[in-house]
Parts: structure tokens; C-alpha cells; sequence
């Protein structure tokens, strides 16, 4: 069970300060998060108002989100860290209250190192090393799919625990160090999932579907647009079953199985995303079917 810190931060001011015997009032924020988090995992966030919330302005790992309040006294996000992009040792945790009495909190959160086992696999030639007359195709790809992870929603969709998008077992987990025909490539960044050819893969939460694109190496993809800079998707898939600027309930059939792009075989593989940060799916799911 992860350690949960609450922080109380309190800001004085008078109501009427030209005037003697002027009430004293005191405004006060509560946060609630994780001491400790392992590298690549996910963690929600509680903040807490005696005084209903209109925007907050949210600082972690030298990115910013604004959630609003919408006249709450408490608000969930979700944030985390990446195997790739993240480092072990301390980071910050920034909250402030936007609005006519900000109030700011801060704490530290310490971020874990995790070992991951090697995994090696072998893929055709040109998975491992692409020939030149694919890397334009493939700096493309990746420029479309870094500008629609950097985009931030205001609508929060996000409902956990994430339903599995199918029901098979995992084959290949998070983190885990790779090499494509004995070349080091970058840590696996996703859960690969096991899934016949054709099998339905559903959506692990509501959202809305902002790209649905064949790419190189993701084959057939779907992204899903949760809210607040939190994204799923969903790689390597037979066939679309949904198109850009659908919105899908959680369990919806948004694709079917396949083995497009760099794969060895028929799976599917789960990407979390949060602020562009990769992390691991499988700390949301807390169950272990699809109903």
C-alpha cells in the first residue's frame, strides 16, 4: 500500500483591515499523494478545500496542469513517472490554488529505482534497423504522435480502476530492458497483453479517440484522450472499430487484435500516458477480467 502524506498549508488575512477588532480568517489546503513511488508508476492525487476550488495549478517533474475546480471542495488527478524519461532521488510536488485567495503546497515525493529484466527479441531486419527511406515516415509519425500526448483536456474522463482491454495475461510487462536482434533499443514503455488475432479490444476507460492512425513500428494505434493529460492506447490492432473524435465508454470495442507493426506475434500492447510521461498500466486495474 503506498504511504500517503497530508500537508496543511495556512494563509491569514484580515477581512477589513482598516478596522480594529477585524475577524481573522484562515484558508487551508490538504494533499494527499504517495511518499514514495517506484520509477514508471502512477499515483493519484488528492487536494482538499475548506473552500470550494476553482482552478488549480499543478507542478511535477518540470510540467504544469491546470485542473479545475469546478466549485469542489476536493479534486483526483493523475500524475506520475517514466522509465525513460524520469531519474531516482527527489521531486517536487507543487500545488496552487488560483482564484481570489490563492493558497499554495508543496511536497517531496521520493521516486525509486526499479531493476527490470532484459528481454530479447527477434524481428525482421528492417523493425530493428529501419532503412533510410522509412525515417521520414517514421520522424512523422513521431511528431504527430508527441504534438496529440502534449495536448491537456480540460475534461476529466478518467474513471479507476482501468477494465482490462482484454482478457489475456501479460507476455511482455512494463520496463522491461530490450534488444531487437541483439541491438539495445529504449526500455519497454507499455504492457504487452496477449490477445488471439481478431480478439475485441476495449476501452480501459472513457475518453475520447484524438488519433486512430496506422504508424511503423505501433502498427494500427488508437489514442484516447482521458482529461487532464492522461492518455491510453492501444497498438498493433487487426482493425478500427472507432474514428477520430468518437467519444467511447469504458468495455466500448474500439479495435480488434492484430500483429501490425514491430511484433513477433498477435498481442496487444497497453500504453499509459500522463503529461507525455509513459508509465505502467497495470498499477490502474485492481481487477483482473473483462466483464
Amino acid at each position: 500500500m503506498m504511504l500517503r502524506c497530508v500537508l496543511f498549508f495556512m494563509l491569514a488575512f484580515l477581512t477589513f483591515p482598516v478596522m480594529q477588532g477585524a475577524a481573522l480568517h484562515a484558508a487551508q489546503l490538504r494533499l494527499e499523494c504517495p511518499e514514495v513511488i517506484g520509477i514508471g508508476l502512477p499515483f493519484v492525487v488528492r487536494v482538499e478545500s475548506d473552500a470550494p476550488l476553482d482552478r488549480l495549478r499543478v507542478e511535477w517533474a518540470g510540467k504544469t496542469l491546470q485542473v479545475p475546480g469546478a466549485g469542489k471542495s476536493s479534486v483526483e488527478f493523475l500524475l506520475g513517472t517514466d522509465v525513460l524519461k524520469s531519474k531516482p532521488g527527489t521531486e517536487t510536488l507543487r500545488i496552487l490554488k488560483l482564484g481570489l485567495d490563492p493558497l499554495a503546497v508543496q511536497t517531496s515525493i521520493l521516486i525509486e529505482d526499479r531493476e527490470f529484466p532484459e528481454q530479447r527479441l527477434t524481428v525482421p531486419t528492417e523493425m530493428a534497423s529501419p532503412p533510410a527511406a522509412v525515417q521520414e515516415r517514421i520522424a512523422r509519425e513521431n511528431a504527430e504522435v508527441r504534438a496529440v500526448l502534449a495536448t491537456v483536456s480540460p475534461d476529466n474522463h478518467l474513471v479507476l480502476p482501468f477494465m482490462r482491454p482484454v482478457p489475456g495475461g501479460v507476455s511482455s510487462a512494463y520496463g522491461l530492458k530490450r534488444f531487437f536482434n541483439d541491438l539495445e533499443r529504449n526500455p519497454h514503455r507499455g504492457l504487452d497483453l496477449r490477445a488471439a488475432l481478431g480478439d475485441p479490444v476495449r476501452a480501459a476507460a472513457p475518453g475520447r479517440i484524438v488519433l486512430a492512425a496506422d504508424h511503423y513500428y505501433g502498427g494500427r494505434s488508437v489514442f484516447l484522450d482521458h482529461g487532464l493529460g492522461v492518455f491510453t492506447v492501444y497498438m498493433h490492432l487487426d482493425e478500427f472499430k472507432v474514428s477520430q473524435g468518437d467519444m467511447v465508454e469504458a468495455g466500448e470495442v474500439i479495435g480488434l487484435a492484430g500483429q501490425t507493426g514491430r511484433v513477433t506475434g498477435p498481442h496487444l500492447h497497453l500504453g499509459l500516458y500522463v503529461l507525455d510521461l509513459a508509465m505502467d498500466p497495470a498499477a490502474l486495474f485492481f481487477t483482473n477480467s473483462v466483464q
